[in-house]
């Protein structure tokens, strides 16, 4: 059974990621890059909460850190490359500890595969729960 607040934990990532997917489609300027990373922040929080909350509720696995919920997740098969969460989790470690240009617009680069991989999990806790 699914809780309220892995429902609602859904649904805003849901929107995140529209939101996120939608700016990657613009074309690239200073102003879209800021708002893409923007993006990639919240919805990669948004990400790993709501995975953390549906390993609690459903598999009954309790985690306390990103890293702990995609080693998690990886082991159940939830996420297939492990890889790129660990490098998602890097990239915003980069981006709240300082800002640095040249760092910002290699994560942006990466934003594409990210929002792909955000996708499946999304799309892997709806079909589990």
């Amino acid at each position: 059974m699914t809780s309220e607040k892995l429902e609602r934990s859904l649904i805003n990532f849901q929107k995140a990621m529209d939101r996120f997917t939608e700016v990657i489609q613009e074309p690239e300027s200073s102003i879209v890059m800021d708002a893409t990373i923007q993006r990639f922040e919240f919805t990669y929080e948004l990400m790993w909460k709501t995975l953390k909350i549906f390993l609690e509720d459903i598999h009954g696995i309790r985690t306390v850190s990103p890293r702990q919920v995609f080693k998690e997740a990886y082991s159940l098969s939830i996420v297939e490359q492990e890889e790129i969460f660990l490098e998602m989790i890097k990239s915003r470690n980069l981006l709240s500890h300082t800002y640095n240009e040249e760092q910002a617009s290699d994560i942006y680069k990466k934003c594409p595969s990210y929002v792909s991989a955000m996708q499946n999990v999304y799309d892997q806790i709806s079909a589990g729960r």
